[in-house]
């Protein structure tokens, strides 16, 4: 399928603020420049026009092939994601009840949204030394799993950023709230905090964060405590909604599969490197020795299990970061750490020297994807998706037993 003959509809919130619209429609304007020919739009959920039913309902008249993707401009999974935009777009439907309409996932917890969050704190941090806490500020819903979603994000920023600790708070609705959060993260003993609002555009909720966030410091002298800037209109959030779009035209009706050329690799007798000793690399390791490939492993730290391949001589592990260099001579390569800068650096490395690179924590950052594969009476069988794990492994498993069941019955 053209992806241009398929408009995109940006659902977004809605502001009173007029720079929140206008940074709202800036992102638009970045998301359009990486869709060239498709036709961008966005409607709003409340306090502005186009309503996201009125934005549906024209983009789906000018639509050549009555197919629409919408995005919802959302980090979470609250009401608006959930009732109000589906809504919107059951209305808009009534007037082209034959439209196909993928609507997407929201936007968070990318990686790089999560990178965006990390450096705006960096930006924002004003203290004579580094903060050591992030108190990280959500909207907050009446929805229970949409709020454990963003204590979720609070752990993972944790994990990848440089703070002791990230303590999850809520502007509204639920609690802990943004002076209680700071309380807390106060009594643990910290005393030099940056508060990061998870919120796309300003508004209300980030005025309500630089109110609170600067009436707790007033009667907390003793505490350092800056307040970092919103995610706004940058170059990482329009590719994650660019990307949500790609990936739904795949799902609309006439779509062809995923944008890769199906290949097997004869990997005997070659270098083949993975950045990264985790999870993933422990995943696929075991496929590339069988396929006889010669493995380097590139990694500070390594899985029991990789560790014990690398003691006997299965594969042949170097114990530090990664290097540019260290692609040299590489026929391929996957980038499988948890750090998204790092992975970026290699698979930007080996594109330079026409090396093919999975990029495990984004795979259209790469050149190279890796597919579900099964193995049935001296065949293999392959899955590449959509980005969607689940529902590869389950075309995978569906292939497995129809081609077992076909072997079994003519007996070969």
């Amino acid at each position: 399928m053209n992806e241009a003959s398929t408009p995109l509809v940006i659902a977004a919130h809605g502001s009173a603020d007029p720079e929140g619209v206008a940074v709202c429609l800036e992102l638009a304007e970045l998301v359009r420049r990486r869709l060239p020919g498709v036709a961008v739009t966005a409607g709003f959920v409340e306090l502005h026009e186009p309503s996201v039913q009125e934005a549906v309902a024209a983009a789906l008249s000018q639509s050549a092939t009555g197919n629409l993707v919408v995005v919802p401009l959302m980090l979470g999974s609250g009401g608006h994601v959930r009732r109000d935009i589906p809504d919107a777009i059951a209305d808009a439907r009534t007037k082209s009840p034959l439209a196909s309409v993928s609507y997407t996932a929201p936007l968070g917890p990318d990686p790089r949204l999560r990178a965006v969050s990390l450096q705006r704190a960096r930006e924002a941090w004003s203290g004579p030394t580094p903060a050591d806490t992030m108190v990280l500020v959500g909207r907050g819903t009446s929805l229970p799993e949409a709020n454990a979603d963003h204590v979720r994000l609070a752990r993972l920023l944790q994990e990848e950023g440089e703070f002791a600790e990230v303590v999850p708070a809520f502007i509204q609705v639920t609690r802990p709230g943004l002076p209680e959060a700071l309380d807390r993260a106060f009594a643990g003993g910290a005393r030099s905090i940056i508060v990061v609002p998870n919120f796309l555009f300003p508004g209300r909720l980030r005025t309500w964060t630089r109110e609170q966030a600067h009436a707790w410091s007033e009667s907390h002298p003793e505490a350092s405590v800056s307040v970092a800037e919103v995610i706004g209109a940058c170059d990482a959030l329009a590719e994650v909604v660019a990307e949500r779009y790609r990936e739904a035209v795949r799902r609309l009706p006439g779509a062809a599969g995923a944008p890769v050329y199906l290949s097997g690799l004869d990997l005997r007798g070659r270098d083949v490197l993975l950045v990264g000793a985790g999870r993933v690399a422990d995943r696929r390791v075991p496929g590339l020795l069988r396929a006889g490939a010669h493995v380097r492993l590139i990694s500070p730290e390594a899985t029991p299990a990789l560790r014990a391949l690398a003691g006997s001589g299965s594969l042949h592990w170097i114990e530090r970061a990664v290097q540019a260099g260290d692609l040299d001579g590489m026929w391929f390569v996957m980038a499988t750490t948890d750090d998204p800068a790092v992975n970026a650096m290699v698979a930007a490395t080996a594109e330079a020297q026409h090396i093919f690179c999975v990029r495990a924590d984004w795979a259209p950052g790469g050149s190279a994807w890796t597919p579900a594969v099964g193995h049935a009476a001296g065949l293999s069988i392959g899955v590449v998706g959509d980005r969607t794990p689940a529902r590869s492994a389950h075309a995978r498993d569906v292939a497995l037993d129809a081609v077992s069941a076909w072997l079994d019955d003519h007996g070969v």
